[in-house]
């Protein structure tokens, strides 16, 4: 198998153990809303990092997970849920991060955003937000579960 072939394996089957351990508690992981987390090992760096081991606590009324470079804050608000992204760049190069968050409540309720950080520099912090979801959709879950889609450093060259 080559190599790109066989990083790719490796993450995939890392963002299975994640997709398992990012639902915090034992609450089964919502079922056919849920997308599977996807990373990407594209990365015009040759040396490939370990998977990073997700941790969710709460803080209050608002669920964290910190997954490697990536930390994602949910609030429950009235009309959605408040997402907050942080990823640290720690390559040597401004990088770009193309990072898909799903909000869940466990239930069917599930709603996606895409975020993009766009040039964050070497040893800085890139962050933004948006509410995901809608009261529309129904209740806006109280103890949201944060899944991690896709989190792909796209590194200047």
């Amino acid at each position: 198998m080559p190599a790109p072939r066989l990083v790719r394996a490796l993450c995939l089957i890392a963002a299975g153990l994640l997709a398992a351990g990012c639902t915090g508690g034992a609450d089964p992981a919502p079922t056919s809303s849920q997308r599977p987390v996807t990373p990407s090992a594209e990365q015009s760096s040759p040396q490939a990092r370990p998977s990073p081991v997700a941790s969710v606590h709460s803080e209050g009324r608002t669920r964290v997970l910190e997954y490697g470079d990536l930390l994602v804050r949910a609030t429950p608000e009235s009309g959605g849920v408040r997402t907050e992204i942080e990823v640290a760049n720690t390559y040597e190069r401004d990088t770009t991060y193309s990072v898909q968050i799903s909000i869940a409540d466990g239930k069917g309720w599930t709603a996606h955003n895409r975020f993009w950080l766009q040039d964050v520099p070497p040893g800085k912090t890139g962050r933004d937000d948006a509410v995901i979801g809608s009261k529309d959709m129904g209740p806006i879950p109280q103890v949201p579960k944060i899944f991690v889609d896709e989190f792909t450093p796209i590194i200047d060259r």
